[in-house]
């Protein structure tokens, strides 16, 4: 569950966006995104280290050119690494965290029970925003998709679940590859957890969730919403693993660039 308000406080915003590896495009995004927070604001950047072997300055020349005035770029190697006193006094100075991974397990086992995911979720709760870019974007849910499969058919144990940060339970996240690809795990996801929204989000593009829990859509792509609200059938606890789900009265949204959606009474605004 997400932390607990403060008196008087307002949840910060929960970024969730697709790849940004168009330079371009990435820099209207984090320009739109810098825009929603603090003039000049102060960025923590959080990576695994197998996400960061590249040359990552970019990232942080991206953010500056957007407005920030402070970034600072952390990698985590070992659990260890998400102790350092640090790392936690720099959140606790910041106006947005921003995570980075190759894989979202991978980032998920050096964070989970760490004095660092204690502090993002405060801090959060607190009015700080926090940032999952690429495959980081499925670690700010509850429920985590770690793995799944390809293709547009829900399949028996074609998706698989871990523990996420939980900044949200309203939603499951999945950006990887094409709309038609992340599909099939969409709908097995939410066969296993009808109570939550899917979304399914374009590279150089993100979901912005507010305090008052309604979505909005920035950047160059589109956004796929999958509301199991209405849902009247599933065999999901049925079947063999890798054999096709049935699931029926499902909703779907597209959704782009300004686009709103109330995820607390599920409707488009």
């Amino acid at each position: 569950m997400p932390a607990k308000l403060g008196p008087d406080r307002s949840r910060g915003y929960i970024i969730a966006a697709g790849a940004l590896a168009d330079a371009a495009r990435a820099a209207d995004t984090f320009t739109r995104l810098l825009a929603l927070l603090a003039p000049q604001p102060r960025v923590v950047i959080v990576a695994s280290g197998e996400a960061a072997d590249g040359d990552d300055s970019e990232l942080e020349s991206l953010l500056r050119a957007a407005g920030a005035a402070e970034t600072m770029r952390v990698l985590l190697r070992t659990r260890a690494d998400s102790e350092q006193l640090a790392l936690l006094a720099a959140i606790d100075q910041a106006q947005l965290v921003l995570l980075q991974t190759d894989q979202p397990l991978r980032l998920s086992t050096l964070i989970g029970g760490t004095r660092l995911a204690r502090a993002l979720r405060r801090r959060n709760a607190e009015g700080m925003a926090v940032a999952g870019c690429g495959p980081a974007a499925a670690l700010l849910c509850e429920h985590m998709v770690a793995h799944g499969e390809q293709g547009a058919t829900p399949r028996q144990g074609g998706v698989q679940f871990a523990p996420g940060l939980g900044l949200t339970n309203r939603v499951v996240i999945d950006q990887g590859g094409h709309a038609g690809d992340r599909l099939g795990r969409l709908l097995g996801a939410l066969a296993l957890n009808p109570f939550a929204l899917g979304l399914g989000i374009d590279a150089a593009t993100a979901a912005i969730i507010g305090p008052d829990n309604v979505l909005e859509v920035l950047g160059a792509g589109g956004i796929t919403l999958l509301d199991p609200a209405e849902m009247a059938e599933s065999n999901v606890a049925d079947v063999t693993p890798g054999a096709p789900i049935r699931i029926t009265n499902l909703r779907l949204h597209a959704l782009t660039a300004g686009a709103r959606y109330d995820l607390d009474f599920r409707q488009s605004l």
